[in-house]
């Protein structure tokens, strides 16, 4: 971050309890988090430095908006991916009012491997409202100058959705919520106007959990036989998620008005299903 030389220090930053702040790094850590969880080693600030900025005939400037985020390396969770990683980055550019189609999302340190669950979850959300995304390392060996600089980077802001102490961080977010929600199956070829004109139920069933005996329906063939005798006439369908591709599951979510499964990871893509239908 460049501060012209000489200039009367001005803050950066306001804490409520640590008044005026002069320094984006704050004992020994960033200013914001790049994970929901973060840690200190999760934490980023940019190093103040008191000279001229680089003449642009030297070096690079970029104009569209960068996000810098955080893989949270754990367990494959699709939840945490989708609600947390890279919803994140969404409501960051519009809350700060920097929306940019042509945005790229770059991951800081743990980059996930090619081809893995996290690779290609990435791939089924990102396009849907940015341009692109990399690791840090990669994206900055596109450009042969060694300094590159960013008109406008974007970062932290991440936050857990799934604990109950941080619930009011949604309130008031219903439209966020809404709009990114809405532009991930219509970037997959929902057509999300059009809402279903028959009832149809889909019982989820778990195939996959690390806690099966929590987050599995263990009686799913007796739950079958009761729905399909209670409502004979509308259609019932078992589904096991993992046969499907995640532009299939934002298909079939469309077409289906009650939709009953286990909770865990699998229930995260209730908001997915088309207005005016139950979960």
């Amino acid at each position: 971050f460049y501060r012209k030389p000489g200039s009367i220090k001005k803050p950066v930053l306001f804490e409520p309890k640590l008044g005026h702040i002069y320094d984006f790094n704050i004992n020994n850590h960033g200013f914001v988090g790049l994970v929901a969880r973060a840690h200190h080693h999760e934490s980023w600030g940019p190093t103040i430095v008191e000279e001229w900025l680089p003449s642009s005939d030297k070096v690079p400037y970029l104009e569209h908006v960068h996000v810098l985020f955080m893989h949270w390396y754990v367990s494959f969770n699709p939840g945490h991916v989708i609600w947390e990683d890279i919803a994140s980055t969404y409501f960051a550019m519009i809350r700060l009012n920097e929306y940019d189609r042509n945005a790229v999302l770059i991951e800081y340190r743990h980059f996930p491997n090619k081809g893995d669950q996290f690779y290609r979850m990435y791939e089924n959300l990102v396009p849907a409202f940015a341009a692109k995304f990399d690791s840090l390392d990669h994206y900055m060996n596109n450009f042969s100058s060694p300094l590159v600089c960013f008109q406008t980077l974007i970062a932290g802001g991440a936050k857990s959705m799934f604990s109950i102490d941080n619930e009011p961080y949604t309130h008031g977010k219903e439209r966020l919520l809404y709009d990114y929600r809405t532009a991930i199956p219509r970037y997959h070829g929902v057509n999300v106007s059009h809402l279903p004109t028959h009832h149809r139920i889909i019982l989820v069933n778990k195939t996959r959990a690390w806690r099966r005996s929590l987050r599995a329906i263990k009686n799913l063939v007796e739950v079958k036989h009761f729905i399909s005798s209670t409502y004979p006439k509308i259609q019932l369908d078992v589904i096991d998620w993992n046969k499907f591709t995640f532009a299939q599951q934002m298909h079939e979510l469309y077409k289906t008005t009650i939709l009953i499964t286990p909770c865990g990871g699998i229930s995260t893509i209730i908001p997915f299903l088309p207005d005016g239908t139950h979960a």
